[in-house]
């Protein structure tokens, strides 16, 4: 006798039918749309933390660069005193009379051989060239005149450096300046680094009045008064450069 299986009806009667295509389509369109969706909020995302990162670069940037403006002044304006000290002992070198005015020159040439360097703000600078930060601003002009600004910073720098060394030699310096003297009048304070200078009393004897000695330190002047000079030429030019940076920073970007 022979068995024969009927299938079932599904419950309810009614037959399992094939899901369409266009369901397929539409369950993947929805899923794509979901995940594109969320790659437009991440990137929106990120891209909303990389431009408020872009503003408190600038705003730190801005800090730098007119501490920057403030020591420059201070630079020049120091630089400027030491040529008339320079300007004074050339004076003294050449006058007939030295020997009854050495205590003018022992006064002043003490304080004429201390020199002050540019140091440059350019944590934030630093900053921004390591760690890859200048891709986050997006204003080529703006990364192209931050660039120029630390060009020409290194530069003036670099100028500096070289001034330090060519003056490094004081042998011409040593065998006409009596060292005693200037000590003899140097009151120290510690333990803060600083001293106080007065004026000798009558007028102390050079060490040399040998005319090649005399001649020989009066070059010296005159090359440190040429070298302040270029650098006070270098620092105000750098000055403007900065002065145009902070003006095109705070127009393309309004902090307040």
């Amino acid at each position: 006798m022979e068995v024969h299986h009927h299938s079932s009806p599904a419950p309810g009667g009614a037959h399992t039918s094939r899901k369409k295509w266009t369901h397929y389509f539409w369950e993947f369109l929805m899923l794509f749309l979901a995940v594109f969706c969320g790659f437009l909020a991440e990137n929106q995302r990120e891209h909303m933390i990389e431009h408020k990162r872009e503003k408190q670069y600038i705003k730190s940037l801005l800090l730098d660069l007119k501490a920057d403006i403030n020591q420059l002044r201070i630079s020049q304006d120091f630089r400027t005193q030491r040529i008339d000290l320079l300007d004074t002992l050339m004076k003294l070198l050449k006058s007939p009379r030295l020997k009854e005015n050495t205590s003018a020159f022992y006064f002043h040439v003490l304080p004429s051989q201390f020199n002050r360097k540019f140091v440059s703000n350019n944590g934030t600078l630093s900053q921004l060239k390591n760690a890859g930060g200048l891709r986050l601003i997006r204003k080529s002009n703006v990364v192209d005149s931050i660039l120029y600004v630390d060009v020409r910073t290194q530069a003036t720098v670099d100028f500096e450096n070289w001034e330090r060394d060519r003056l490094n030699d004081l042998s011409v310096f040593d065998k006409v300046v009596d060292g005693a003297i200037l000590e003899e009048n140097t009151k120290y304070t510690y333990p803060d680094v600083a001293f106080e200078y007065n004026r000798p009393s009558g007028n102390p004897a050079l060490l040399s009045y040998d005319k090649k000695d005399l001649e020989r330190l009066y070059n010296r002047f005159n090359l440190q008064k040429r070298m302040h000079s270029v650098i006070i030429s270098n620092l105000h030019g750098l000055k403007g450069n900065i002065t145009r940076l902070i003006d095109l920073l705070e127009k393309e970007y309004p902090l307040k």
